[in-house]
């Protein structure tokens, strides 16, 4: 099973799916790579050609089957494409909505937890969060993805991570 998390900045998606990937046996966690790459080069901004070597690599990770039973992405090809409409407005082709990107199911992370600052994030205002938050439910809707929105406390959306997966589960068995 191929399971991302989307949404806004500081809205847990690496925290979800890092304990997912803890939650569930035979599964990989595959990191953001944009975070990776920021921090390698020791840059809190993405340039054009950084951002285009972000898009390549993270791509390239969505294209690779591994032989674990789960993958669990920290960022999806919707976390990109928002990025690039909002920052830089680059007509790139790794950017459409191929099926080698597919995944089982999306968890969209509300902005409702508390923000935490990190030198690699820039959208500390909420409501800006929340249009954000607007945007990827919308790109999800017209993309015709399976997703489940994460909201409440910690353990609600633990709960719900864990009720949507049986229940997926459940519908692919019958």
């Amino acid at each position: 099973m191929r399971i991302a998390f989307t949404g806004p900045e500081s809205s847990g998606k690496t925290t979800f799916s890092k304990w997912l990937s803890i939650e569930l046996s035979n599964s990989l966690y595959v990191p953001e790579f944009a975070r990776e790459y920021l921090e390698e080069k020791n840059i809190t901004r993405a340039s054009e050609d950084d951002f285009k070597s972000i898009v390549s690599k993270q791509c390239a990770h969505f294209n690779e089957r591994k032989l674990n039973v789960h993958e669990i992405f920290d960022t999806d090809i919707f976390v990109l494409r928002i990025w690039n409409e909002e920052v830089y407005q680059l007509k790139l082709s790794e950017l459409e909505i191929l099926p080698l990107y597919k995944m089982d199911i999306h968890f969209l992370c509300a902005p409702d937890i508390e923000w935490k600052d990190d030198p690699l994030r820039n959208v500390p205002v909420q409501f800006e969060r929340m249009r954000l938050f607007e945007k990827y439910k919308t790109e999800l809707i017209h993309h015709q993805t399976r997703f489940v929105i994460l909201e409440g406390t910690r353990f609600q959306k633990e709960s719900t991570i864990l009720d949507s997966l049986k229940e997926f589960v459940t519908q692919q068995t019958l």
